[in-house]
C-alpha cells in the first residue's frame, strides 16, 4: 500500500509511478511530446557536462518506461560520420505515468569536444519517431563511438 503523503506528493507533480496510476491508460505517442533542453550544467570543466532532455505532455494521461534513444547529428566525422547514437546509462527505468501538461526528464552526460553537433534527436521510449531541436551553439562533444565505457550516454526518464 502507498503511503498516503507519497500518493499526495506523486499526484502534485502530475508524475505518478505506474504501480499506484489508473490501468488502461495508453502509452505516451511522440507526438504527444514537445521537446527542449535546459542549459548545460557545468560543474568541473575537467568532468563530464549534462543537461536534460524534457519532454512535455500536451496530450492525454498516458505511461511510459525507459529511456530516450538519442542521438546527435552534426558534421560528417571522417571516421564515424555525421550521427552519434548515444548509449544507455546502466541504470533502471521505472514506469511512470504522465498527466497532461507535465514533464519527464532524461540526463545527457557528455564529454567536452571538438566534435560540435547541429541538433539533437530524441525518440520517445517504445516509438518510432523523432524528435528533433538544435543543439547549443558551440557545444562541443568528444566523439567515442563504440567506446566500452564512454563519457557520452543518456539516462532513463524520471519526473522532471
Amino acid at each position: 500500500m502507498v503511503a498516503a503523503g507519497a500518493l499526495v506528493a506523486a499526484v502534485s507533480t502530475g508524475i505518478v509511478p505506474a504501480a499506484i496510476s489508473s490501468a488502461g491508460l495508453p502509452a505516451c505517442a511522440a507526438s504527444q511530446f514537445d521537446l527542449r533542453i535546459q542549459k548545460p550544467k557545468v560543474d568541473d570543466p575537467q568532468r563530464p557536462h549534462q543537461f536534460d532532455v524534457v519532454l512535455s505532455n500536451r496530450g492525454g494521461a498516458c505511461t511510459t518506461k525507459g529511456f530516450p534513444g538519442v542521438d546527435l547529428t552534426g558534421p560528417n566525422d571522417p571516421t564515424h560520420g555525421a550521427t552519434y547514437s548515444l548509449p544507455r546509462q546502466s541504470v533502471s527505468a521505472q514506469p511512470l505515468t504522465i498527466q497532461p501538461k507535465h514533464a519527464v526528464t532524461a540526463i545527457l552526460t557528455y564529454q567536452p569536444g571538438n566534435w560540435v553537433p547541429t541538433t539533437l534527436v530524441v525518440t520517445p521510449p517504445d516509438t518510432t519517431t523523432q524528435l528533433r531541436v538544435p543543439w547549443p551553439a558551440g557545444v562541443g562533444v568528444t566523439r567515442q563511438d563504440g567506446a566500452t565505457h564512454p563519457g557520452t550516454y543518456i539516462g532513463p526518464l524520471f519526473p522532471l
